[in-house]
Parts: structure tokens; C-alpha cells; sequence
């Protein structure tokens, strides 16, 4: 009778929640026609109203969640053939054929192959064998880990691995959820670490490869792999050694030293055996990516060239990770490919549409009284606020970053630093737990709430903000391209 019961009360509650989504999806709808009716500002184009009114609803259901978010994503070159803003196959060749897009393959490959092989997981034991008994220093080691993995795996990935060792380590020391501080401490560092870490390359996080697109597209500037590493990765070695910093001051862990040594590691280790031939392709592949991508200036090659050759040599026959496509096709985070793809076609409509340069020139108008010194803050600043109700980076980036290259280029403003300020401030907003899924993955171990998050979360953000401003200013810059 219970379970009957039981069921009969899941059922009303789902099917209030699938009513809800109706809600919410004719609501959306309800929106863009909204934007055909009404009155068009003065010096904006109609085409530019209708493409507010799809951007508009697009954010609305990402908010809402009405559809999966990248199926959403997918919705958009479909509104936009729809408003007769964009026809279906333009958006689709711009945006699914963007040189971006393999890319962002070949990095979503890298990151299977690390889980695959065990990779991920040796690198993390070989590292921690290094942090000792002492909790600040494990802490730290936890996310010094995150953040050099996430460099060039996606940031869901690392935490998604960094997890089960994280939760590991605090079952063995007892460590309650929602009542310890090393708990809370040991999440945030794989959280923060993977979150910054990933920042300092076009592969960590995807809204890196929507910003690199838009700067190609809509500014006519090319960014190499070494040029953004060169840039991003002082700012937030910075940013990350404050964050240790502020989660040691902020959740003081109840313990100093932990009750056992490195044996445990050791052990952990020992039981991994030999290194096999999957972990040693993946490694050498691994490393023979990087160095491509960071001699792209000089050998000549297309980043979106070693994505490809990434996934090819991942699947040679009897040393390859990749056996049978289904190894990769089941794994790969295709959701977060469909998100970018939604990004592209919604920047190319902005831009192509002229709201883009209308909001530049009306919207973001108030910015312009601002000395150049302080106009990274401003920007930094601004899209940390406006990124509190997205639960992706990537969508974050791919509504600010065309506004604000447009904003720079109508102001004569260093277009550059403007774009890579909106870019990384997409990236670095810590306040809510839906702003990122590597955020809720931790979150759902119960061992920090939203209101611990929240403690924290505002400080790294307003941090990051001035990080990314003073570094920006002083970039003059490492890799010898000027910020124009």
C-alpha cells in the first residue's frame, strides 16, 4: 500500500513539473511574439528586435530549464530561420561548421581517454603522494591537481575524477557532510581549481573556445593556443592562490594533520600495477597535444587540426584507448558541444543583425565615462552580474562577449582585453551552485550548502573581477601581441 501510494505522489509531482515546463515553453513563445509587436527603438533594426526577442527566450528557457539546455541551444537556428533572422542553413554552416567545433571534439576526447585509461586517476595519486599529512597542504595539493588537469581536460571532467578520491579520503577520516570543514574545504578546492585552471587554456572550458570564435568572427582577430596561455595563466595562478587562501581562512578544517601517512597512497597506487599501453598512448598523446598547441605559431597547424589528429591516434589499432566508436560516442560530453554550436548562432545573429551594435551604442553606453584603466573592471564586473541565473559558462559567454567586441570596437577600445575580459568573467562567477555543473556535482555530496557557496563565493568572484582587470591592464603583453 506504501509503494502504491508512493508511486501515485511521484507521479503528481512529476506530472506538475512537466506542466510547469509547458508553462514556462509557451511562455517562451509567448515572448518572441512578443518581439514582433512591439515598437522597435529608435536606431535599432527590426531584425534586431526579432533577434532580442529569440536571444530573450533562449535565456528564459536556460533559466527555466524548460528543455535540456543543449537542447535549447539547438532551438535557436531554428527560431532564428523562423524570424527570418538568419535562414536555417547559414546558422547551421556557421555555427555547426565553425573550426571551433572540432576542436572542442578533440578536447572532449582527451578528457574520455584520460577516465578510459586510468590515466587521471594514476596523475592524481603520483601528485598527492607529494601533499604529506598536513591538511593545508593536502588541500592545497587537492587543488593545485584540479587546476593543472583542468589546463587542458575539461573542467566537469577533473571534478568528476578528482570526486570519488576527494570523498575517499574524507569517509576514511570520518568527515561528516554539511558539519565538516575539511569536507567543505577538500570540495571547493577541486572545485575553484578545476574552475581556474581551465581558464588558463582554449581547452579548459568551453566558453574560452565561444570567446575565441567571436574575437575570429566578429573582430577579425586571431588568438594562438600560446597567446591565451601566455595571457590567462598569471591572472589566475593569482586568483587560484588567494581562492587556497580564502578556503583556509573561510572553513578552518576541524583537523591539522591527517591520521595516516602516505602509505595509503602508496598502496592505492601499488594496486594500479604497471602503467598499460592505454595509459601510455594517452599520455604520449597528451603531451604531443600540447606541445602542438603551443608551437600552433610556429609549425603553422590549425588547433582544430590537432583535435582531429587527437581522436585518430587515440583509436590506432592495439594501442589506442578508443577500441570501437561506441567507446567514445557514449561518453563524449556531446551536450556541451550542441551548447557552443547554440553559442555561435546566437553571437552570429547578434552581430549580423546589428543588436549587437545597437546595444553597444545605447545600452552599454554608460560604460564609455569610464577612464580605459578601469574599463576591464567595469566589464568584468558587469557580466559576473548578469551570469547569476546561467548554469553554464558557455551560455554566459556566448550572450555577453559579441556585445561587448562590439562595445569596444564602436569606443575605440583595446578589442582584445575587452573580449577577453567579458570571456574569462564568464568563467568566474562562484555565487550559486547552478552556475556550473561542476559546481552541483560536488554540491550533491552534502558537504557544503548553497549559503557556504554563497560565504565565499562572493569574495573569489569580486576577487577574480580585479584579477582579471589590474591583469589585462598590465598584459603588455606576455606573448608579445598587443591587447588592440
Amino acid at each position: 500500500m506504501a509503494t502504491a501510494t508512493q508511486t501515485g505522489t511521484q507521479a503528481v509531482a512529476t506530472g506538475k513539473k512537466a506542466g510547469t515546463r509547458w508553462a514556462y515553453f509557451i511562455i517562451g513563445l509567448a515572448v518572441l511574439g512578443l518581439f514582433y509587436i512591439l515598437p522597435v527603438p529608435a536606431g535599432m533594426k527590426p531584425a534586431a528586435m526579432r533577434t532580442l526577442g529569440v536571444m530573450a527566450t533562449t535565456v528564459f528557457w536556460w533559466l527555466t530549464e524548460t528543455l535540456p539546455i543543449p537542447v535549447t541551444a539547438l532551438m535557436v537556428p531554428l527560431m532564428l530561420h523562423f524570424t527570418g533572422i538568419l535562414s536555417l542553413d547559414k546558422s547551421v554552416a556557421q555555427s555547426f561548421g565553425d573550426s571551433f567545433v572540432p576542436f572542442l571534439i578533440g578536447v572532449l576526447a582527451l578528457s574520455v581517454a584520460f577516465t578510459m585509461s586510468g590515466l587521471s586517476k594514476r596523475i592524481t595519486y603520483l601528485l598527492l603522494a607529494l601533499s604529506g599529512t598536513k591538511v593545508s597542504r593536502v588541500i592545497g595539493i587537492y587543488f593545485l591537481v584540479s587546476f593543472v588537469i583542468s589546463m587542458f581536460v575539461t573542467d566537469v571532467a577533473v571534478v568528476a575524477m578528482m570526486l570519488p578520491i576527494v570523498v575517499g579520503l574524507l569517509q576514511s577520516v570520518d568527515a561528516k557532510p554539511g558539519e565538516s570543514n575539511l569536507g567543505r574545504g577538500l570540495m571547493m578546492a577541486i572545485m575553484f581549481g578545476s574552475t581556474l585552471g581551465g581558464i588558463c587554456t582554449p581547452s579548459g572550458v568551453a566558453s574560452n573556445v565561444i570567446t575565441m570564435s567571436f574575437l575570429t568572427k566578429n573582430a577579425k582577430i586571431g588568438v594562438s593556443f600560446l597567446d591565451w596561455v601566455a595571457i590567462a595563466t598569471p591572472i589566475f595562478v593569482a586568483v587560484g592562490i588567494i581562492a587556497w587562501w580564502l578556503i583556509l581562512k573561510i572553513f578552518p578544517p576541524e583537523i591539522k594533520e591527517l591520521p595516516y601517512g602516505k602509505d595509503m597512497i602508496h598502496k592505492e597506487l601499488k594496486g594500479m600495477g604497471s602503467w598499460s599501453i592505454e595509459e601510455i598512448t594517452t599520455m604520449v598523446v597528451f603531451l604531443l597535444a600540447v606541445v602542438l598547441w603551443l608551437t600552433s605559431s610556429w609549425n603553422g597547424l590549425p588547433i582544430a587540426f590537432v583535435s582531429l589528429l587527437i581522436l585518430g591516434l587515440l583509436s590506432m589499432p592495439g594501442v589506442g584507448v578508443f577500441k570501437k566508436w561506441s567507446d567514445v560516442e557514449k561518453r563524449l560530453e556531446w551536450g556541451a558541444l550542441m551548447l557552443v554550436v547554440g553559442g555561435f548562432a546566437l553571437g552570429l545573429a547578434a552581430s549580423q543583425s546589428g543588436l549587437a551594435q545597437w546595444v553597444a551604442q545605447h545600452a552599454l553606453k554608460p560604460m564609455t565615462i569610464l577612464p580605459r584603466p578601469l574599463q576591464p573592471l567595469a566589464v568584468t564586473l558587469l557580466v559576473a552580474v548578469d551570469s547569476l541565473g546561467f548554469s553554464s559558462f558557455t551560455a554566459a559567454a556566448s550572450v555577453n562577449v559579441p556585445f561587448i567586441i562590439a562595445y569596444a570596437q564602436q569606443n575605440a577600445l583595446p578589442v582584445l582585453s575587452m573580449a577577453l575580459a567579458a570571456g574569462f568573467a564568464a568563467s568566474t562567477h562562484f555565487i550559486l551552485v547552478t552556475e556550473s555543473p561542476s559546481f552541483v556535482l560536488p554540491y550533491a555530496y552534502g558537504y557544503f550548502s548553497f549559503k557556504d557557496l554563497f560565504k565565499i563565493g562572493v569574495i573569489l568572484t569580486i576577487v577574480s573581477a580585479g584579477a582579471i582587470a589590474i591583469g589585462l591592464v598590465l598584459a603588455g603583453m606576455p606573448a608579445g601581441v598587443p591587447l588592440h
